[in-house]
């Protein structure tokens, strides 16, 4: 079986570290936004049931794309097991 996705080339690991690191991005700057809104609402005793939300599902990105970089590290260490 062929590690290589839809990019031509790539193998299927570098394609899934890749995107693990966009996950956990995307994830910390939800976060950082969420919590910028907290602090804006809470100094005017405002905060929202959604704002607390906004952030569980951003510690859940970090936490998916953290999980398949982890996932990802093992596959490279297989491939190069492999290859020993």
């Amino acid at each position: 079986m062929s590690p290589v996705n839809g990019s031509p080339g790539v193998p299927q690991f570098l394609d899934a570290l890749s995107l693990a690191r966009q996950g956990v991005d995307a994830g910390v700057r939800s976060f950082d936004e969420v919590a910028q809104t907290v602090a804006s609402d809470g100094a005017r005793g405002q905060v929202s049931a959604t704002s607390a939300v906004d952030a569980l599902v951003a510690r859940n990105q970090v936490q998916a794309s953290a999980r398949l970089f982890s996932v990802a590290d093992q596959m490279l260490g297989t491939l190069l097991d492999i290859r020993a």
